[in-house]
């Protein structure tokens, strides 16, 4: 830019003739022409007007024109011509800040780093602006002739301040966002970038967060400035919500000032407003378990465990890195089988404490407690049912603890006081959900005895069974497939067994029933029959035509000698226990003999030899012999052989004497012996050979 330098003469010419003037005093100061682009109205302040220190002089249209900054205001702000040729009256008019973009940034930055120096780089800055801003671009090339004469190294020194300003301006910010532990803290990246979208260094910033999060300096607000990459902002969550970060970043501006030569100035920094970024964030994390029985179905005096996996409530919540959280388990069993189905929930912001209690007014109270510590989240632990909480007694199932569950609770009272800073609260899982759910299957007790422990073949065999310990609704149970529970078996069964030599009575004791189990079938173990009784307590009756289950009579001839055995059997299902009578039991079996021979009578009547007294009356033959044998009817043998007859035969057939136990309080023990006593038949015959005896000496007399 230029400005024309009047001499003295005619200043003083002109200020005569002003003076001249009768009726009016006018006063004009001769000023400096400049080159401006924009009209405005005036002002009355005026502008400071420099000197050598901020211009060198030039030659031109056979004038002295200034080149630098011409003028200054109060603040200190510099202002260059850009309206080649034209004069500049020192006042100060209407000033506006002129649009951004990245020339004018560029210029601003130029104005603002080069506020104080030199009267060859103020120079150099005057011509930038001609160059980028001025107006009247035919009077300036042919000034700019003159210039590159008189000042060449001001031209090339004005090249370097315009390529200096290069990437020294802000276009804007960039905010990224950088999670550590995700929603609860993190950082943010802050760029500050030119028009070329590559960050600038040494621009202030101020980053701001608002909502539920603070800076690490423990502020919603930072402030510095721009490195030549991403400055990184650590932040944390206070609470629960949605968080902006939002930036501005300060750019110097310029203006221009209307007046009889426009000319353009320093104006300030401004803050612009740059990029923002939102995001959810979350101090706190809800803890939670899933749970899983070890076993479904239990069987009574079996220990209760649960496999306890750590989780998270919610898709927000993220678990704090090593944070311990205590977790507690309470089981709960004689759980009715119409209640499957009925879960009970925790409420809303329900405390644990309350839930439990909510549950006991419901008739549902623990039996055991159980433990599990984590810490983090997808970690198992096998957790083992205890009588009492924290105790070391382990609970085992019993008769009538049926179907049972777990609850499993986080206390934020139980935590440690760094884990209770991160929960708003107690998490609770339900009441009777299916996979904390199983079942204690109930035993059972059989006792029984045959009616008959001897019996020929041919004979009809009976047998009475007492059943115990089934649930007294057995066989209504029709299974749970939501909870994995099968439906009750509804019948149990009786089976008589046979074992012996089927070639050799004699050898059948090879073949007595042993061992609880029943045997292989084979040539000499078999099964005879089998029916079907309901499975339920009470006392049944097996054959003598008594019904089975389906209403059927029940039936078993002996038709072999051998073993008979009575066996009761309970398959199991999932509310009780297999079960079975045992096979060697001494009160479930029948010993079956083939019948004894009626013939053979001449073993039992041996004893008869006492006869053998008749013959000394001999003496009596001369007489008639007829009538001396008349007597004698007592001594014929029918007489004596009618008690012998079924007494004697027995006594080869008596193998249950050894066999047969007597009757204890146990059925363990050997059953009572059985068979013919011939004790009786003993004396009979000595009373009848007796009196027999006695009557033939009562003949003899009347014979003398």
């Amino acid at each position: 830019m230029m400005v024309g330098d009047m001499n003295a003469k005619r200043a003083t010419a002109w200020h005569r003739t002003v003076m001249a003037v009768i009726t009016m005093v006018i006063g004009l100061v001769t000023m400096i022409g400049v080159v401006c682009s924009l009209s405005f109205t005036a002002h009355a302040a005026t502008l400071d007007q420099t000197d050598a220190r901020h211009r060198v002089t030039f030659p031109y249209d056979n004038r002295d024109y200034y080149l630098g900054a011409v003028a200054m205001d109060d603040n200190g702000n510099k202002y260059y011509c850009i309206e080649a040729g034209k004069l500049t009256d020192y006042l100060l008019g209407p000033t506006t800040v002129v649009k951004n973009d990245e020339n004018t940034q560029r210029m601003a930055w130029i104005l603002e780093r080069y506020r104080e120096t030199d009267a060859r780089t103020h120079a150099a800055i005057a011509i930038v602006v001609q160059d980028r801003f001025g107006r009247d671009d035919e009077d300036w090339a042919r000034q700019m002739e003159v210039i590159r004469r008189h000042y060449p190294t001001v031209v090339t020194r004005a090249a370097q301040i315009w390529d200096e300003s290069a990437g020294k301006v802000a276009a804007g910010t960039v905010v990224e966002r950088i999670d550590a532990e995700a929603m609860r803290s993190g950082k943010v990246k802050v760029s500050v970038v030119d028009y070329q979208g590559k960050p600038v260094a040494g621009i202030p910033f101020t980053a701001t967060l608002h909502g539920p999060g603070r800076f690490a300096n423990g502020s919603t607000e930072y402030s510095g400035t721009s490195a030549a990459g991403p400055v990184e902002l650590a932040w944390n969550a206070t609470g629960r919500g949605e968080v902006s970060v939002t930036t501005t970043y300060k750019r110097p501006q310029m203006h221009v000032m209307d007046s009889t030569q426009d000319m353009i100035a320093f104006d300030s920094i401004s803050v612009d407003g740059g990029s923002s970024i939102t995001f959810r964030v979350r101090k706190d994390f809800a803890p939670s378990v899933s749970t899983t029985v070890s076993n479904k179905v239990l069987d009574v005096g079996s220990p209760v465990f649960d496999d306890v996996t750590s989780g998270l409530a919610d898709q927000d919540s993220r678990w704090v890195t090593d944070m311990e959280v205590k977790a507690r388990g309470y089981y709960f069993d004689g759980i009715a089988r119409h209640t499957l189905g009925g879960i009970v929930a925790p409420k809303t912001q329900e405390s644990a404490d309350d839930f439990l209690a909510r549950l006991a007014m419901a008739g549902h109270k623990p039996v055991a407690y159980g433990t599990a510590t984590f810490t983090g989240p997808n970690q198992r632990v096998h957790a083992q049912a205890m009588t009492a909480p924290d105790g070391s007694t382990p609970y085992l199932t019993h008769q009538g603890s049926r179907f049972g569950t777990w609850v499993w609770v986080i206390r934020r009272a139980d935590q440690s006081d760094q884990t209770k800073g991160y929960l708003t609260g107690d998490w609770s899982s339900a009441f009777l959900e299916a996979a904390e759910s199983n079942v204690a299957r109930d035993r059972v007790t059989v006792k029984s005895t045959v009616t008959e422990h001897s019996a020929e073949v041919g004979s009809e065999l009976s047998d009475t069974i007492t059943v115990t310990g089934f649930p007294s609704d057995h066989g209504e149970f029709t299974g749970n497939a939501a909870y994995g529970f099968g439906a009750d078996r509804k019948y149990a069964q009786v089976s008589v067994w046979w074992s012996g030599d089927p070639n050799d009575p004699a050898n059948d004791d090879a073949y007595k029933p042993t061992g609880a189990a029943v045997p292989a079938p084979d040539e000499n173990h078999r099964k005879v029959v089998e029916w079907d009784i309901p499975a339920t307590n009470g006392t049944f009756s097996i054959g003598a035509g008594s019904p089975d289950a389906h209403g059927d009579p029940m039936t078993i001839i002996a038709e072999n000698h051998g073993w008979y055995v009575f066996v009761w059997e309970f398959k199991g299902d999932d509310r009780v226990a297999p079960a079975a009578s045992r096979y060697d039991d001494a009160w479930e079996r029948t010993r079956v003999t083939e019948p004894c021979e009626p013939c053979e009578p001449e073993e039992p009547c041996e004893p008869e030899e006492p006869e053998e007294p008749c013959e000394p009356e001999e003496p009596c033959e001369p007489e008639e012999p007829e009538e001396p044998c008349e007597p004698e009817e007592p001594c014929e043998p029918e007489e004596p052989e009618e008690p012998c007859e079924p007494e004697r035969p027995e006594e080869p057939c008596e193998p249950e004497k050894p066999e047969t136990p007597v009757k204890p309080e146990e059925p363990q023990s050997p059953l009572p012996l059985t068979g013919v006593d011939t004790t009786a038949a003993t004396g009979l015959a000595s009373v009848a050979l007796a009196i027999g005896g006695t009557m033939l000496a009562i003949v003899r007399r009347r014979s003398r």
